[in-house]
């Protein structure tokens, strides 16, 4: 089969397309035969550090993928399983999640990782039907899944980005602002989504209003952040560290939700899978809204 193999951690020139002996799936292992790849951030932190996500070389990268089972026939997600930028994928049958016919392989993947975290940090932050949202890095995969399930929950969303992409994020439903916007400081959010961190945070708590909630599902520019504690504390806001669901439950009420067109995955573009590096690059480049797909 043909596969994404990185021997040495670096820029996305380290992907290289190989071939390597079909998978053999052991006990409760199925085989995947893989359609459709997302790229998500976490890819690029193993690519670049491989040390650092506890990440042995060589690997292939990848944790989401949606595909065909080859014993069943069954369309399915497979999420949370590292290796999938390849042709085949074998898997615990355990962590297989049916798709419906309505919902295309590339949506299916873009789902993954990136809902199950937007979902599970919303649910921690306990967003509510009227509440004002505010998505930091709205252009981003899990930006754009967090903007997508606020409006599903009845928020009125807000979300920054770059103004390039502004009137993309009004055709999703938020009302863009840029990241140094003065108009943050005044937006009185009961929700802020930030997983930027670094110099963002500041800025995140500064929009919310008095009883608000941070939510924070990473640190795409750094863990390092500056926290003035009489703003928290004149404030009573709260700070809820977060991360993807563990359980499978919410990933199937999102799939039923993606299948009945209650939830719309944006795929920005799809990829050869011999075009990983590119995707890497774009990503990092910060020309992508929502997910990069790669085709095996």
């Amino acid at each position: 089969m043909k596969a994404i193999v990185v021997h040495q951690g670096g820029g996305p020139e380290v992907l290289e397309l190989e071939d390597l002996p079909d998978p053999q799936p052991a006990d409760g292992q199925v085989l995947v035969r893989v359609e459709a790849a997302a790229v998500n951030h976490f890819d690029l932190s193993q690519r670049s550090n491989p040390a650092q996500t506890g990440t042995s070389l060589p690997f292939t990268p990848g944790v989401d993928a949606a595909g065909t089972r080859t014993d069943t026939g069954e369309r399915v997600l497979v999420s949370g399983v590292r290796g999938t930028y390849a042709e085949l994928l074998a898997a615990p049958a355990e962590k297989m999640r049916l798709i419906p016919e309505s919902l295309d392989a590339a949506r299916a993947a873009a789902l993954g990782v990136a809902y199950s975290t937007a979902w599970a940090a919303l649910v921690d932050a306990g967003l509510q039907r009227g509440e004002t949202l505010l998505v930091q890095a709205g252009s981003s995969g899990t930006g754009q899944a967090a903007i997508d399930i606020g409006r599903h929950l009845g928020a009125t969303v807000h979300a920054t980005a770059s103004e390039s992409k502004h009137g993309r994020l009004r055709e999703l439903g938020a009302e863009p602002l840029a990241y140094d916007d003065d108009r943050l400081a005044e937006l009185g959010a009961n929700v802020v989504f930030d997983p930027v961190g670094g110099t963002a945070f500041e800025r995140s708590l500064a929009a919310l209003a008095s009883g608000g909630r941070l939510v924070t599902p990473g640190a795409l520019e750094s863990p390092i952040v500056t926290l003035d504690l009489w703003n928290l504390i004149g404030k009573r806001l709260r700070i809820v560290g977060s991360g993807p669901a563990s359980g499978t439950t919410d990933l199937d009420h999102l799939i039923e939700l993606a299948g009945k067109g209650e939830l719309s995955p944006v795929v920005d573009r799809e990829l050869p899978l011999e075009q990983a590096a590119e995707a890497h690059r774009l990503i990092e480049e910060r020309q992508v809204l929502g997910k990069i797909v790669l085709r095996p």
